[in-house]
């Protein structure tokens, strides 16, 4: 039986929940997070899953459900006026709060996948997340 149940098992690749626990200043709003797992993917902004919840001043959190094992990259908004998007100014800066996971330095543009990107092993785990400007 043992070896039946090997076999079934072998090579499944489980999936489970990210948790991410991001400081909010207010309960104004709801966060909007996306999943990509490449450059390519956060460019196109084709993200592979995502989560929206409401947001609850000090942390609120954000569950990502049935992700697989792999290599990923968590961008973040605060949608302040529930239109969503991500508001920006005339030289295309966000006018809303914005996360990466990692918390990479923001410069005068979006992170490279590379800066933001994190191993998830298919089991549960946390992350935090700080939010920049707005």
């Amino acid at each position: 039986m043992a070896m039946i149940l090997a076999s079934v098992f072998a090579g499944t690749a489980f999936a489970d929940t990210l948790t991410l626990h991001i400081k909010t200043p207010s309960n104004i709003g709801t966060l909007r997070a996306a999943v990509y797992d490449s450059q390519k993917s956060f460019e196109t902004r084709k993200m592979i899953a995502g989560s929206v919840g409401p947001t609850i001043k000090g942390t609120s959190v954000l569950a990502i459900e049935n992700l697989k094992p792999g290599t990923y990259g968590i961008a973040l908004y605060h949608d302040l006026n529930g239109n969503e998007k991500l508001d920006t100014n005339l030289f295309g800066a966000p006018n809303e709060p914005f996360g990466f996971s990692n918390n990479p330095k923001i410069g005068f543009s979006a992170p490279k996948f590379d800066a933001f990107k994190f191993k998830f092993e298919g089991a549960p785990q946390d992350l935090n997340i700080t939010l920049n400007g707005g």
